[in-house]
């Protein structure tokens, strides 16, 4: 349980007693390996041993203990009717996607093979708490100009962001996070100097501190 609590540490935070896996499954700190627990959880190998996989802290991740009978040692399956496949990421590394919506290669393409991370206010994120609401380093992928505001839904207006602070922007395009306004404006027409703590540099919007 010592090293199991330790990475459930390094993914979701120390003070953290409950979150979410990657199906939406509510875990619970105490119940890791509880298979009679609705909220019992394991770590699990994403690439399976006995299929190639390594025994490394790059090829697990925590699971709740449904999800991982459901998934049964499988590359591709379905939970809840959602389709998962393990795939190699752009750095090698395998990753599980949800079929059309490989969000572990847009934190790849936007911060490269690192597995922790700040969005644009600052806030630290991890790679491995990816839609975790329940988790101090969840994160989750925005539209810098909201689609409501006509943005579009491409990779040069989309950012990662913590889940706190998706849910504080919302469709604003003027907003304020930790006592600090932020506007969203067009990249083109901004300094580089006054952009907010992000790389807008491929992006046709940026988001400022004004």
């Amino acid at each position: 349980m010592t090293e199991a609590s330790k990475f459930w540490n390094e993914c979701f935070g120390k003070g953290v007693l409950e979150a979410y896996d990657y199906t939406g499954r509510l875990i619970k700190k105490q119940a890791y390996n509880q298979q009679g627990s609705a909220y019992g959880w394991v770590i699990e190998y994403i690439l399976p041993i006995d299929m190639g996989g390594k025994k490394t802290w790059d090829n697990v991740w925590i699971v709740s203990y449904e999800t991982h009978t459901l998934r049964n040692g499988r590359l591709t399956y379905v939970i809840d009717g959602d389709r998962y496949q393990v795939e190699k990421n752009n750095c090698g590394n395998y990753e599980i996607f949800k079929t059309g919506g490989k969000n572990m290669d847009f934190w790849i393409k936007e911060f490269g093979n690192v597995e922790e991370a700040e969005d644009f206010t600052g806030r630290k994120i991890k790679k491995c708490a990816h839609g975790q609401t329940g988790s101090r380093y969840g994160w989750d992928i925005d539209h810098i100009l909201p689609l409501s505001r006509g943005g579009k839904d491409n990779d040069e207006n989309k950012q990662i962001v913590h889940v706190k602070t998706n849910d504080e922007k919302a469709d604003l395009t003027t907003f304020k996070i930790d006592g600090i306004l932020y506007q969203v404006k067009k990249t083109s027409k901004s300094d580089e100097h006054c952009w907010a703590n992000y790389d807008y540099s491929d992006k046709k919007y940026c988001i400022e501190e004004i």
